[in-house]
């Protein structure tokens, strides 16, 4: 197991301070939710401080991790490269950190774009990030609030939020995110055409 506080003081020197302070925020968030659903609490600190670990390496560097790696990267991936970091954060963890845990390595790699068939961390990661306190949009409020009642329900209010933002900026939506939500709304019994 590698010591959170190592780790932190690694996150603490790859990336800016706004972004080591986001890091900590998530950090905070995913200890509350882990704690309130029951779920391991070194795993929800250990996937928090390597959610965004490479955010702020250059895209060029990114997208070589991504081509040397074993990953099969999406061509929406590919075209998007917000969305890198997730992929390459999952690559940074399991072959220059040595983590093997493959649900906190899952709950790195879509923390960006969700997938169907996630696990309670996996969601507990995407949603910590979502709402992290420096998180200021319109929303934000309700989906912390939310998040503590039923975390299916705050991430389908969150999915529904992502693919109207990038719809109304023509991004591309990643297929893991259009599976996640279909499968939401179908388990959550909200389908209505």
């Amino acid at each position: 197991m590698i010591p959170l506080k190592e780790l932190e003081e690694l996150a603490k020197k790859s990336v800016s301070k706004k972004r080591f302070k986001h890091i900590i925020n998530v950090c905070e968030q995913a200890e509350s939710l882990g704690k309130h659903y029951h779920e391991d609490i070194y795993q929800c600190r250990l996937a928090a401080l390597l959610h965004d670990m490479t955010k702020e390496l250059k895209f060029e560097s990114q997208l070589q991790m991504i081509l040397k790696s074993d990953i099969m990267a999406s061509d929406i991936i590919l075209k998007s490269t917000p969305l890198y970091h997730a992929v390459t954060g999952y690559i940074y963890a399991k072959d220059e950190l040595g983590i093997t845990d493959i649900n906190v390595l899952n709950a790195v790699r879509y923390h960006t774009t969700g997938r169907a068939g996630m696990s309670k961390l996996e969601k507990i990661i995407y949603i910590a990030d979502a709402i992290s306190m420096d998180r200021k949009y319109k929303e934000v409020a309700r989906f912390r609030e939310l998040s503590f009642v039923d975390l299916d329900i705050c991430l389908l209010e969150i999915i529904r939020h992502t693919i109207r933002y990038l719809v109304k900026d023509n991004c591309l939506i990643p297929a893991d995110t259009l599976n996640c939500y279909n499968e939401l709304i179908v388990n959550l019994g909200e389908i209505r055409c």
